[in-house]
């Protein structure tokens, strides 16, 4: 468009000029010019607005620290460098397994006495309440016998003499004691057992980190990639610190297609407008995406807590926001390498007319990808 109103411009200025042979004087040379200047002025402020571009993208990818659960030196290496793995199925490398199958087989011991434990204070508990049982029996005897020599010795006095009256109440007290005996016995065989099974608990729960160590023995893919900076090599040690990762693994599953476009231009831009994309390494095509979302915020207006006061020299941005795109073709997730650069152009729905200057820009950008590698 630009270059189609410069032709007009130039023709114009060739038919009042030459054709019309008005002179050239002071006065209309200025008006002429600035004619000129306003209106290319004009078109590229409406072009900027209506469809603003950016040579400022990059493809970003997750990167995964590979730090493994356990320690133990590394026993075999399965992985290669920058060869595409599966998430859970291929195995990056595995450590000594030795330490955590004995914790294991302790784990499975403990759990093993622990169970037995409980079925001892079930059992005690069974014979408690027997005991209890048989208390209560033997003490309502002794109670009857007593009640019975009692109404006897009413009906005829004398008939039970009070030393025997005396023994039966002193065997009926000592039945009672049995039973209050028995029913602490059998309260405190509860309370064991419930103790064992609380052990059993926490047996199981040991056993579960033991087989749960065990398994970490051996490193799966965190994610559909690859594994890149591969430092490691058998019989490292590896230790679970997050300072200490033993590489980086890429995440091919998923990408951010970032644009970085100034401040004022993005003010008509918002989720669902169409993008179109070329990447430098693939010269020649376009690409085509939506704007996924804007994102309003800058590392540069971020104040980190600490305790020293913010030094206003160092207060500044260069005012500019992020537009995160989302592309239509789901196969090119997979395929464009991380730090992927290019050029986006984003059509808004303003100034229509205008998208025309992008999308012919972006199309030379693309191509002329073959002639400028660099």
């Amino acid at each position: 468009m630009i270059a189609v109103f410069t032709l007009l411009y130039i023709a114009g200025i060739w038919l009042f000029y030459v054709k019309m042979k008005v002179a050239p004087k002071p006065t209309n040379l200025a008006v002429c010019a600035v004619i000129g200047v306003v209106a290319i002025g004009a078109i590229v402020i409406l072009w900027r607005f209506s469809a603003p571009m950016s040579s400022q993208v990059v493809v970003n990818r997750h990167a995964i620290q590979i730090v493994p659960q356990v320690q133990g030196p590394i026993t075999k290496i399965v992985a290669q460098p920058n060869v595409p793995l599966k998430k859970g199925e291929d195995v990056l490398f595995e450590i000594q397994k030795d330490t955590y199958e004995f914790a294991l087989e302790q784990c499975q011991a403990a759990l093993a006495a622990s169970e037995k434990l409980v079925e001892q204070q079930q059992a005690a508990i069974k014979v408690a309440d027997a005991t209890l049982q048989q208390a209560q029996a033997e003490m309502g005897v002794a109670k009857a016998d007593l009640t019975a020599k009692e109404a006897s010795n009413e009906k005829t006095p004398g008939a039970v003499s009070q030393l025997e009256l005396a023994e039966l109440r002193q065997q009926l007290a000592g039945e009672e004691a049995a039973v209050r005996k028995a029913s602490f016995s059998k309260e405190e065989a509860t309370f064991a057992l419930d103790v064992a099974t609380a052990q059993v608990d926490g047996a199981k729960a040991k056993l579960a980190t033991a087989e749960f160590n065990l398994s970490q023995c051996t490193v799966y893919a965190p994610a559909d990639g690859f594994v890149t900076n591969w430092q490691v090599r058998e019989g490292s040690m590896v230790v679970p610190l997050p300072l200490a990762p033993m590489g980086t693994f890429i995440d091919t599953s998923d990408l951010d297609v970032v644009g970085v476009y100034s401040q004022n231009v993005v003010k008509n831009v918002k989720p669902g407008d169409k993008v179109e994309i070329a990447f430098k390494n693939h010269p020649g095509q376009i690409f085509q995406g939506t704007v996924d979302a804007v994102i309003a915020a800058s590392g540069e207006g971020q104040f980190v807590t600490s305790g020293q006061l913010v030094d206003v020299s160092d207060i500044r941005s260069s005012g500019k926001f992020a537009v995160k795109i989302k592309l239509d073709d789901e196969t090119m997730v997979h395929e464009l390498p991380m730090g992927t650069a290019g050029v986006t152009a984003i059509y808004t729905d303003t100034g229509k007319p205008f998208h025309v200057i992008s999308k012919v820009t972006i199309r030379i950008k693309t191509w002329m990808y073959y002639l400028l590698p660099f």
